[in-house]
């Protein structure tokens, strides 16, 4: 459990928290899939998430502050010379709690969860349209690493 200075606390995800952190999800894909329509969702991607957000409440390996948080400790490729980092697959907030100091909660959290498991950085990926999400990371120590491409199969 971790306080923060705007008076938040921060604690491990229970299984019975799933459907409301699946509800901030859907918000937070919802703006995906209305700005960008290759975020478009599968008709049962919510039931997925919950299914994947139980297991990885079971895991050794992840972490689950709430607000949510998702991440994980994640092998390098064995070609460098750091072998594994911390990953954060997901963080969303909730849009009436938005610059509020939750954002920099769970991040504080997730520091404090990577560094406990000795890992020396963490990474993530965000749209290249979300400005606001880029800033955020940025004026949180975040500096860019890579740019990834997609490509359709077919064409």
């Amino acid at each position: 459990m971790v306080a923060t200075d705007a008076g938040l606390r921060v604690r491990a995800a229970r299984h019975a928290d799933v459907p409301a952190l699946a509800a901030i999800w859907q918000e937070l894909m919802e703006l995906h899939e209305r700005t960008d329509e290759r975020f478009a969702l599968a008709e049962d991607a919510v039931v997925r998430w919950r299914a994947l957000a139980h297991e990885i409440l079971g895991r050794d390996d992840g972490f689950r502050p709430v607000g949510f948080c998702l991440g994980w400790l994640a092998k390098n490729p064995a070609i460098y010379k750091v072998s594994e980092v911390g990953f954060i697959s997901e963080i969303a907030v909730t849009a009436s709690c938005r610059r509020r100091g939750v954002g920099r909660a769970l991040i504080d959290s997730a520091r404090a969860w990577f560094r406990a498991h000795r890992v020396q950085e963490f990474q993530l990926s965000t749209a290249v349209w979300n400005k606001d999400a880029q800033s955020f990371w940025v004026a949180n120590g975040g500096a860019p690493l890579l740019v990834r491409y997609r490509f359709d199969v077919d064409g």
